[in-house]
């Protein structure tokens, strides 16, 4: 039996080189440490949504504050086969170092934005409508700027599934060319 015991840890290599597929080198990737085996940020979920009325959850919770992310759990310490069903888990990191990018960016305001986001829409801050709604926004002539910070989050988290997938990314694409582009 695996004792998740709370550690904290920098970025391994092959997460950094996994990221890179999605962010380039937009991210200070040295900066960041993942501390796993927390538990705070699932107490802070079952509060949230017992504050809404909303029964309790088996789902887990991460927080990213700054260039530190918080997991309930111990992620993976090896890469993964695309069609490992871990690699879930690894999308979940992406779109928590969507977070550490939005903190390198633009410093601590994309916290208040993000707090201000769960307590006004709550699981509906993460809806983008997925490929129907990237495509219509795209007409419209949005950027990846224009979602909210959640909705950033779950963009990059759908990209990676899918780029790892060989699936189509056609419509996730103009959005992340930004992290593709030299810095």
């Amino acid at each position: 039996m695996d004792t998740c015991l709370p550690s904290i840890r920098p970025l391994y290599a092959w997460e950094i080189q996994a990221a890179q597929r999605v962010f380039g080198n937009r991210i200070a990737y040295h900066r960041v440490r993942i501390h796993e085996c927390v538990a705070w940020p699932d107490i802070i979920k079952q509060v949230g949504l017992k504050l809404q009325g909303s029964p309790p959850t088996k789902e887990h919770n991460a927080v990213t504050l700054g260039n530190h992310i918080y997991f309930p759990i111990r992620l993976p310490s090896r890469p993964l086969e695309s069609s490992d069903p871990k690699q879930v888990l690894f999308a979940w990191l992406i779109h928590e170092l969507t977070h550490v990018w939005q903190y390198q960016s633009m410093g601590w305001r994309y916290l208040v934005l993000a707090l201000q986001l769960q307590l006004m829409h709550g699981s509906h801050a993460y809806d983008y409508g997925d490929e129907p709604g990237l495509l219509a926004q795209q007409e419209r002539g949005w950027k990846f700027e224009d979602f909210n910070l959640e909705q950033q989050g779950d963009i990059t988290r759908a990209y990676y599934l899918r780029l790892i997938h060989n699936g189509d990314v056609r419509a996730w694409s103009p959005y992340l060319v930004r992290f593709q582009e030299r810095a």
